[in-house]
């Protein structure tokens, strides 16, 4: 089957930089807010009047800019982009500084740096039109176990039924206490059993009642124990106390 067509490398062509580089691209945009950018405001390091001249401060912000939103960091990726990227050598006009004078502007410069990448990044957030976002999230399970976690069904279940054992211990006691033969009694339902378990029942439901009024008063939906923050959340597994990050 035929392949693409490609171009003759030696074909003469007549053309201007200008049309390299597509009227969408980034590099028209940060090419645009340099060029109105008034340097005076910003505190740019003097070139030296002696010797080779400088190169056009404007040419190296927008280099900066165009590397950070390109994700080029290094000076001598940088370097390497005003050789070979056609939006680079556009927008510096052809000049090509090598990495030692890229990185000794970023040095001298990083304050002024730093205010005109907040001026670009403000002035892009005003002409951009927001909509919504979706943010995900990772579960981490915290070391709360579930046990001391309480929502409130949690709680008015665990109260409800600590009332009805509060109640039947009760009942027991007052039928052992009307009993006169303490030998039909079971051995597992001593006095010293019942009351055992009744203590710890109310200990429990006092507990559980003081963590009621706290997220009554707190608004909270939840209460954990151990891990404040952690909340009951459904995973892959069920439902863990985790934290979603």
């Amino acid at each position: 089957m035929p392949y693409v067509s490609t171009f003759n490398r030696n074909q003469m062509m007549m053309c201007s930089w200008d049309s390299f580089v597509d009227p969408e691209s980034i590099a028209r945009l940060i090419d645009a807010f340099v060029n109105s950018l008034d340097l005076t405001k910003y505190e740019v390091k003097e070139a030296a009047k002696e010797g080779r001249p400088a190169y056009d401060p404007k040419g190296m912000y927008k280099l900066y800019i165009y590397g950070n939103r390109k994700g080029i960091r290094s000076s001598r990726k940088l370097a390497e982009s005003c050789k070979v990227n056609l939006e680079v050598k556009w927008m510096l006009g052809g000049v090509e500084p090598d990495f030692r004078t890229i990185s000794d502007f970023r040095k001298d410069n990083i304050d002024s740096l730093k205010d005109i990448f907040h001026e670009f990044n403000r002035r892009i957030s005003g002409a951009v039109e927001w909509g919504f976002s979706s943010v995900d999230g990772s579960k981490f399970l915290a070391n709360n176990s579930k046990d001391s976690n309480f929502t409130k069904n949690k709680l008015d279940d665990r109260i409800k039924w600590l009332n009805a054992h509060t109640d039947e211990y009760l009942r027991i006691l007052k039928e052992m206490d009307e009993q006169e033969e303490l030998e039909e009694i079971p051995e597992k339902l001593t006095r010293e059993v019942v009351e055992a378990k009744l203590k710890e029942a109310q200990e429990r439901l006092s507990r559980y009642e003081s963590y009621q009024k706290l997220m009554e008063e707190t608004g909270a939906s939840q209460l954990s124990l151990t891990d404040a923050d952690a909340r009951l959340m459904k995973n892959k597994n069920g439902f863990a106390v985790a934290y979603n990050l």
